[in-house]
């Protein structure tokens, strides 16, 4: 047994209908209160009425534009990037702020590992994480930032260098 819905072609077809009746409603309203009748504006009949219809309408075309380009935010979950790009960093070294900067400004995800702190020039700062220092000089060495790009195989350790890269291959 169809429903009323179906019967109307489903629930697009109900929308893309109620869009037009919203928008002739509108133009009509909107036409009649500028076109010089004063009557019509005086009594208020027409013109909030058609101002109301403009803005179910344009709500209405919002969200459909909003659906139909995927502007919607997704339910949750990890960013594919997430899984491939590992970022090993310090929060005080600015050299790992910039790629983090560049990463937020792009959308890009990354999964952020703090094996040590930032350190000095004369040493290697002190560290906080055992497992992900030891992947960190897995790597080839004890310096940060590093960004690990499982799915290409690539590993890189200066922020220009690392910047220049995710332009390249994420924006």
């Amino acid at each position: 047994m169809t429903t009323p819905l179906q019967r109307l072609g489903g629930p697009e077809r109900v929308r893309d209908g109620a869009t037009w009746l919203l928008a002739f409603i509108g133009a009509f309203a909107t036409v009649a209160g500028l076109a010089g009748r004063l009557d019509t504006i005086a009594r208020g009949n027409l013109l909030p009425i058609g101002a109301i219809a403009l803005v179910v309408l344009v709500v209405t075309v919002g969200l459909t534009v909003q659906r139909e380009f995927g502007l919607v935010a997704d339910e949750g979950g990890r960013p594919a990037t997430a899984d491939s790009l590992l970022l090993y960093q310090a929060e005080g070294c600015p050299h790992c702020a910039k790629v983090r900067r560049f990463c937020t400004r792009n959308g890009i995800s990354y999964t952020c590992h703090n094996p040590r702190t930032e350190g000095t020039m004369f040493t290697g700062g002190t560290v906080t994480n055992r497992d992900r220092h030891a992947e960190l000089e897995g790597y080839g060495q004890d310096q940060i930032p590093l960004l690990v790009d499982t799915e290409r195989g690539e590993s890189l350790y200066e922020s220009n260098d690392i910047v220049e890269y995710l332009d390249e291959h994420y924006c």
